[in-house]
């Protein structure tokens, strides 16, 4: 077998070199995970896996029963239980900071699970007018949630311990947004959430509950694709509509870093 160059497995970014080695195989069998909705606890946690009920797959020998499955991070199955709620379609699911498992339905219900799966009761309600509206996306950080409704307004639970939704300002805007994200409580100068969404041709509007600003206008050159703020709320790293990678403060005020990517679709 011819010799592989090392140099070879490093990708220059910017101006570092980055590279992806295998650590290990996964365990698990006939695991797509294209066909299903996915969450990764932090820090080798554990692995949620449901298949997706928005798209249209093929069962081959699956039951017809949704299970909600959660694997090690090596992909070992730790326990399964049979996903019955109702609500509607489930939108998204992630992992709080104590390993609690978050899922939000469509009708704007919350259920939450161990570790072990089992279902933690309470279950939490976005309230009635979320309910009304469904809804369309969400966003999860450390203990906390945003969720979008189909009519474009934005709800909020800060901390699950102790779990209030709240209505955020109403950005006022007809057709959904390209994305979404958020700076935590911590790190905003009013100490509460700030949602950042991508609109338009070339605007972020950031969302909090009292109000909308406006932000990136002259700095940005098209709208973008997908948004992810770092850990410490300080930058925002964006993928273009024309496929570029751009870096900027969290403020959208200076470009950190600007580089021009090979493809123009971004895959999460």
């Amino acid at each position: 077998m011819a010799n592989v160059s090392v140099a070879a497995e490093w990708q220059l970014l910017y101006n570092r070199y980055y590279r992806k080695p295998e650590l290990y195989p996964m365990r698990w069998k006939h695991i797509d995970l294209a066909r299903n909705k996915v969450a990764v606890a932090p820090f080798a946690g554990p692995i949620a896996v449901i298949r997706d009920d928005s798209k249209i797959v093929q069962l081959h020998a699956e039951s017809a029963l949704r299970k909600l499955r959660l694997f090690s991070s090596s992909g070992t199955l730790l326990t399964d239980t049979v996903w019955r709620h109702p609500g509607g379609r489930l939108i998204a699911m992630s992992w709080t900071d104590d390993q609690t498992l978050v899922c939000v339905v469509q009708d704007g219900t919350v259920y939450r699970y161990d570790v072990h799966a089992n279902l933690i009761e309470p279950n939490i309600s976005l309230g009635k007018e979320c309910f009304e509206q469904n809804v369309a996306d969400c966003v999860f950080w450390g203990n906390g949630l945003v969720c979008i409704t189909e009519q474009n307004q934005l709800f909020c639970i800060s901390d699950f311990r102790n779990p209030n939704p709240v209505k955020l300002a109403d950005p006022v805007i007809d057709e959904p947004p390209h994305c979404m994200a958020v700076i935590e409580p911590q790190y905003t100068m009013s100490g509460n959430v700030e949602v950042l969404l991508g609109v338009g041709d070339a605007l972020v509007l950031a969302v909090e509950e009292d109000g909308v600003q406006q932000l990136g206008v002259g700095l940005l050159r098209g709208p973008l694709q997908k948004m992810v703020v770092s850990r410490d709320g300080k930058w925002l790293a964006s993928f273009t509509h024309d496929g570029r990678l751009l870096v900027t403060t969290s403020d959208l005020t200076d470009v950190i870093i600007e580089r021009e990517c090979e493809v123009g679709v971004f895959f999460e």
